[in-house]
Order: structure tokens, then sequence, then C-alpha cells
């Protein structure tokens, strides 16, 4: 289990996909834009994966309960890789200006 975490900055982000008005869920801006996209290439890839998966289902053989789980699954991790994206070109711009 990773333990080293960086001490938190004045510059957190709650994600879009927080479900309530107080976020729980928040992203370090302070970042480097390299981190940023890596942890934003993470969920594009795995909502890729869910995705492969949903298109390979045979038509007939998904519940649709597992149909909407699989698409909300997706939402989530594009609406976070997003997020991510960019916060990576601010932090971009940031880079270039120092």
């Amino acid at each position: 289990m990773h333990t080293d975490f960086p001490t938190p900055s004045a510059e957190l982000i709650p994600l879009t996909g927080n479900a309530r008005r107080t976020p729980v869920l928040l992203l370090d801006g302070s970042c480097s834009s390299l981190d940023l996209q890596e942890c934003a290439d993470l969920r594009l890839n795995a909502a890729r994966g869910l995705l492969q998966s949903l298109a390979s289902i045979e038509p007939g053989y998904a519940d649709e309960r597992d149909l909407v789980h699989f698409a909300q699954a997706a939402e989530l991790l594009l609406t976070d890789a997003c997020d991510l994206l960019l916060a990576a070109r601010t932090a971009m711009r940031r880079e270039a200006d120092g």
C-alpha cells in the first residue's frame, strides 16, 4: 500500500463526480502536469476496458442492471479523467511560466 503522500496544498480541486454539496474527493492542482496526465490516463484506460467489455457482451445476455452499472462506472471514470486533464493543462501553463 502506498503511504508516501505529499502534504495537502491550497490547490485542492473538487472532482465533478462528488455526489454531495461538500466535496470529499479532491485532486491536488499543485501536482506536476505529468502526474495529473498519468492519473487521467489510468482512468481513461479503465473506462475503455469497461466499454470494451460492454461492447463484447452478446445482445440478450446482459441484465439491464449490469448495463446501468457499466455505464455509471464509465461515466464516473471519464468525468474524473476530464477533471484531471483540465488540471494538467493548468499545471502545464504554470510550469511554462515558472
